[in-house]
């Protein structure tokens, strides 16, 4: 989980999924973090780097609807300041949304909460 939140956000969905099922792996769990870690040690060599584009902050969010075993929709969001990611989540919504509307205004939710704290964060800056 540290590799993915501090230096590799390209991970985290496969590890927040594998997260999951850390009380009562199966095989087939052990086989996916095995695939993990050589898609890690295959692109050791792979950095991000950020431009210096002045695009001001742009967001991206979306959610999937029930596409998952669980039937909770998975939502995300990623905001850009220039061109560069510095703040991002992807997360099983608590409630089992019943339409893709309903998962993507979940969605939003979220977004807009984060905006306002980067709004607050960043306001002096910004």
């Amino acid at each position: 989980m540290y590799v993915a939140t501090a230096t590799r956000p390209d991970i985290m969905f496969a590890v927040l999924a594998l997260a999951q099922f850390t009380q009562d792996p199966a095989k087939a769990h052990w086989e996916a973090a095995k695939h993990v870690i050589r898609y890690l040690k295959g692109t050791s060599n792979l950095e991000l780097t950020y431009g210096a584009a002045r695009t001001g902050i742009v967001r991206y969010t979306d959610a999937d609807h029930a596409s998952q075993y669980h039937r909770h929709s998975i939502s995300g969001y990623t905001f850009l300041i220039n061109g560069d990611a510095v703040s991002c989540s992807s997360k099983k919504q608590s409630i089992v949304a019943l339409s893709t509307t309903e998962a993507e205004y979940m969605a939003a939710t979220h977004t807009v909460k984060e905006a306002l704290w980067l709004h607050s964060f960043l306001g002096e800056i910004m």
